[in-house]
C-alpha cells in the first residue's frame, strides 16, 4: 500500500463527508487539505510525511487524532518512552527512533524511524507515561491508516465500545464510505 493508495480513500471520505454532514449531523470529521512538504521537517518519517501531504491532520474522536504538521514539534514524547515494555518482555533502553504522530485513547501513536513501523500505547487503564508498554499495529503508515483509521479496527483503535463507536461521526462516515461495516 502506497500513499498513492490512500488519496482515493481520502478522497471517498471527503466526497461521502460533504454529501452527508448536513443529513446524518457529522459535525466533528474535518479531513485537511494536504500541507506543502516543504512545510514538514526533514525530521519527520517518510511515511508520516506522505501521508500529511495527502491530509494535514486528522481529529478522529474527542481523545484519537494524527497530528498535523504544525503540532507535530510540540508532541514529540521519546524520553517518557524509555522503559515501556516491549512484546518480547524487554525493556525500551532507546526511545530516540520513536517519532510521535498521533494519539489514540490520549496515548501516543508512533513511528519506529528505523522501519517505518507503526506502534500504540495501548489504552491499559494507567496513565502511559508513568510505565506502559507499546505494541506494533502495523509495518507502515499507509497499513496503519487502511486498516485502522479508515477500516473496521478504527473503534479498537480509538477505544470505543460497539454502542459508542456507532455514535461516532468518524465510524459514521466509514460507514457511509462503504469503508467500514
Amino acid at each position: 500500500m502506497t500513499g498513492a493508495d490512500i488519496l482515493p480513500l481520502v478522497a471517498t471520505l471527503r466526497d461521502t463527508l460533504e454529501e452527508h454532514r448536513r443529513p446524518y449531523e457529522l459535525w466533528t470529521p474535518e479531513i485537511p487539505a494536504g500541507c506543502e512538504l516543504q512545510a514538514v521537517g526533514d525530521d519527520v518519517p517518510p511515511g508520516v510525511a506522505g501521508l500529511l501531504a495527502i491530509c494535514d491532520g486528522l481529529y478522529l474522536t474527542h481523545s484519537t487524532r494524527l497530528f498535523s504538521s504544525g503540532d507535530l514539534p510540540d508532541e514529540q514524547v521519546s524520553e517518557n518512552l524509555v522503559g515501556a515494555q516491549l512484546p518480547d518482555g524487554s525493556r525500551l533502553t532507546d526511545a530516540v527512533p520513536f517519532f510521535c504522530f498521533g494519539q489514540a485513547v490520549g496515548n501516543p501513536l508512533l513511528v519506529d524511524e528505523r522501519d517505518g513501523s507503526v506502534w500504540r500505547v495501548p489504552d491499559d487503564g494507567v496513565v502511559w507515561y508513568t510505565g506502559c508498554r507499546l505494541e506494533r499495529i502495523a509495518s507502515t503508515v499507509n497499513e496503519f491508516v487502511t486498516d485502522w483509521v479508515v477500516g473496521d479496527r478504527f473503534p479498537d483503535l480509538a477505544g470505543l465500545s460497539p454502542d459508542v463507536a456507532a455514535d461516532s461521526d468518524w465510524y459514521r462516515l466509514l460507514k457511509l464510505s462503504g469503508l467500514a461495516s
